[in-house]
């Protein structure tokens, strides 16, 4: 968690100081540091929280440069982690409710940004398919 955090401020803090390429790489290897935590990490409402925040910072980077499609593909991503996530009844019921949470706030938020931004969601990509359900 420690390294999570670590990278996350440094792809915060290059951000915020114009480096939009260091920062992407810095929120890619964020959300990569993030998917061994949900299994590893006893705290599942931080783990999810992690893997949220990882991917929705690099979508909120790619929207902020109209890179839209790329965007998409990174939500469309987090929205089927978290659904996979929310469905493990039996293995564990309280990682499942703290991704239920987060996906419905995912959900809502990108498909508000869609909304904004008026973008046609492609067709292609079936992890997108809940958000055309919810802006149609």
């Amino acid at each position: 968690m420690e390294q999570w955090k670590a990278v996350m401020n440094a792809a915060n803090r290059a951000y915020q100081e114009g480096q939009e390429s260091e920062a992407e790489k810095l929120y890619q290897s964020a959300c990569q540091l993030a998917i061994p935590l949900l299994g590893e990490w006893e705290d599942h409402e931080a783990a999810v929280a992690m893997l949220s925040v990882s991917n929705q910072n690099l979508a909120d980077l790619y929207f902020r440069q109209s890179r839209y499609d790329e965007a998409l593909v990174v939500y469309g991503g987090l929205l089927r982690q978290l659904t996979e996530l929310s469905q493990q009844e039996n293995d564990n019921s309280r990682l499942a409710h703290f991704a239920e949470c987060a996906l419905q706030k995912a959900g809502t938020e990108l498909s508000q940004e869609v909304r904004r931004r008026e973008l046609a969601l492609p067709e292609s990509n079936p992890d997108l398919d809940q958000i055309r359900a919810l802006i149609s």
